[in-house]
């Protein structure tokens, strides 16, 4: 372990590089007017100097460090004809690498953590890596030379922090001995079933991304070297290299930002999080679990912070952004609709509605007594909060009573992915296919997508206390929608291959979609079923049975392919206290592409082919389709 503590003195690369590029141009335009024979001049200027500053350094051998810097600057000129005393200004100007307008650099540093040194953990891997960018850009140059304008610089900083672990648990398993000797071929096959079983988790891997930035207007400040002012010592060096913490305070107090009443750009900081986490799981020899968990969660904070006249004060402060998470709600992924277009789910929603409000009502002192439906005060039928949680409750299956009034869930349900090839092993199988593959998925993923805080927001008590025109508690976040994906990619998927190069393959997938608007409790209901039906055939010495080539033998490759897919897809919209539903879109959709490809030699290639679809569509919207491509296409590679 302390042989990865190998400390390198010196960086591995140093690079530095420098850029000047002038453009000087005049341009004399004479007047038409006799009168005044005095030629008018324009001069175009743009002296510029770009330095490029960049490092590499592998301080050990489990870390390395890579820096890049890059100063824009400005060598400024007076006006008009370049001749005399000016060129002294420029000289000068020149000598102190002129005046920055842009400084920009980036940090990155990897870490390979030794943990797998310790022992006992040989069979684990973690990559740590640590990100950050800072930005420091000049105010725009007709508000630097106004006394009376003062909007300042701007300064924007990020980070990025990943840590991705690794969990190899087949070398764990190695290392115990009853493992070994129950792999061993002579082993009884009960025993070497139960360890497998008890040994089924091969592997985990995790990923788990964060990032985080800040954009500060109006610092005054300049800048120095690495973007750091050393006459204000500003703005501190935790912010150079990615600290997110508040520096606004101190900034106030030091005297970092303009107190001009016309700054008006935003102070912003964000902050993203990801997180996924697979696994392969292996209970019997040839079937293949693949589980995976993905997080995913987004905040942006802005508001207008400025200088009021007396104080410094946050205007309009607002957070927005959206949540994705993996799910679970197959528990209602088979539930039909009613041949008369209504939804039992969706009435189930509507009455899941009155449970949670009761519920809801609990746990906030500030509602007392019902309204004229049944509904507690402050949560009534159209409440974000109640309607969230019904619609949660009605499509996962779940009781009113029991589902969780949390609207962002924190932990992620794996999905799976389940393959099986182990069939061949079976005599009746081996003597007819080569290969023979089932496979199954799913996935499912809840999403709030865009949300926002409200200024009105404000608590008592210790829960909401403010409501809106309805009478209903103002949430904390305002949700714009919230939607359900769910979708097995296939339910069921069959792949073989025959011992005479024949081949085929079946799926039947489904999927489907809801939506619920947040602003007027309607719930898009969009599914799709599919079967797709493949087979081909592949040979080298084909005879045709019939026809003007009947008999004949054809000694080069060709290839027969036909694909059929079947597929049904309808979107419904069901409104809340409303009967019945409205088909707003969707079509059956049958296809049919069968083709024949024929290698005459290897440049040449002959293809036959057909390409037919009908559409028949739901709605009054669109016409019934059909059409159909068929024709010869010759291919000829030259060589």
């Amino acid at each position: 372990m302390f042989k990865d503590f190998n400390f390198s003195l010196l960086p591995s690369v140093l690079n530095f590089r420098i850029d000047v590029d002038r453009l000087y141009s005049e341009n004399t335009l004479r007047e038409n007017d006799p009168d005044n024979a005095l030629p008018i001049t324009n001069f175009n200027k743009n002296f510029q100097m770009t330095r490029l500053y960049g490092m590499s350094w592998n301080l050990t051998r489990s870390l390395q460090l890579d820096f890049n810097a890059t100063n824009y600057s400005i060598i400024d000129e007076p006006e008009g004809r370049i001749s005399g005393l000016k060129r002294d200004t420029i000289w000068n100007n020149l000598k102190r690498l002129g005046r920055t307008s842009d400084y920009n650099h980036t940090l990155n540093m990897n870490y390979n953590v030794p943990i797998n040194k310790i022992p006992g953990l040989r069979w684990t891997n973690l990559v740590a890596r640590y990100g950050t960018n800072f930005n420091w850009r000049t105010e725009p140059l007709i508000t630097l030379r106004d006394p009376d304008i003062n909007f300042g610089n701007t300064i924007q900083n990020s980070r990025t922090i990943q840590l991705n672990p690794t969990l190899n648990f087949v070398s764990l398993y190695n290392k115990w001995g009853f493992v070994r000797r129950a792999n061993d071929p002579q082993a009884n096959p009960a025993s070497r079933a139960v360890v497998n079983l008890l040994t089924s988790i091969k592997n985990v891997t995790g990923a788990y991304t964060k990032t985080e930035g800040t954009f500060l207007p109006g610092y005054l400040p300049k800048t120095n070297i690495l973007g750091y002012d050393f006459d204000t010592d500003a703005p501190g060096w935790g912010f150079i290299f990615g600290s997110q913490k508040d520096i606004r305070g101190k900034a106030v107090t030091q005297g970092w930002i303009t107190n001009d009443t016309l700054q008006n750009q935003l102070y912003i900081t964000t902050r993203r999080e990801d997180l996924s986490l697979r696994g392969t799981i292996e209970p019997i020899k040839d079937l293949r679990i693949e589980l995976t968990a993905l997080k995913s969660q987004n905040f942006n904070y802005s508001t207008t912070f400025k200088w009021d006249g007396n104080k410094f004060d946050n205007q309009s402060p607002i957070t927005s952004g959206d949540y994705s998470i993996s799910f679970f709600s197959i528990g209602t992924a088979f539930a039909k609709d009613d041949q008369n277009g209504t939804s039992k789910l969706f009435r189930q929603f509507e009455n899941n509605r009155q449970t949670v409000s009761r519920r809801l009502a609990g746990s906030n002192p500030n509602s007392q007594g019902q309204d004229s439906l049944g509904y507690a005060n402050g949560y009534g039928r159209n409440s974000q909060d109640v309607i969230v949680s019904s619609f949660l409750a009605a499509y996962t299956g779940k009781s009113s009573d029991g589902v969780s009034l949390r609207q962002f869930p924190k932990i992620p349900v794996p999905n799976w992915r389940i393959t099986y090839n182990g069939l061949t092993k079976y005599d009746f199988f081996s003597q007819i296919f080569a290969s023979f593959d089932l496979n199954h998925s799913y996935k499912s993923t809840y999403s709030v997508n865009g949300f926002n805080t409200q200024a009105r927001y404000a608590t008592s008590n210790g829960a909401a206390s403010v409501t809106d025109a309805n009478g209903n508690f103002l949430p904390y976040y305002q949700f714009t929608q919230v939607t359900l994906f769910e979708q097995f990619l296939p339910l069921l998927g069959v792949d073989f291959r025959l011992k005479n190069n024949m081949s085929a393959n079946f799926e039947y997938r489904k999927s489907r979609a809801l939506s619920l608007s947040l602003a007027n409790s309607q719930v898009a209901q969009q599914r799709d079923d599919g079967i797709i039906f493949g087979f081909g055939y592949r040979t080298a010495n084909f005879r045709f049975p019939f026809g003007l080539f009947g008999g004949r033998k054809l000694t080069n490759d060709i290839n027969f392919k036909m694909d059929f897919a079947l597929n049904d897809r309808k979107t419904t919209i069901f409104r809340a206290d409303v009967d019945g539903a409205e088909i707003s879109s969707g079509a059956k959709n049958i296809s049919f592409r069968p083709s024949i490809d024929y290698v005459l030699n290897q440049r040449l290639n002959i293809r036959m082919y057909y390409d037919g679809n009908i559409t028949k569509p739901y709605t009054s919207q669109t016409f019934n389709t059909s059409f159909s491509n068929f024709g010869i296409s010759l291919r000829f590679t030259l060589q």
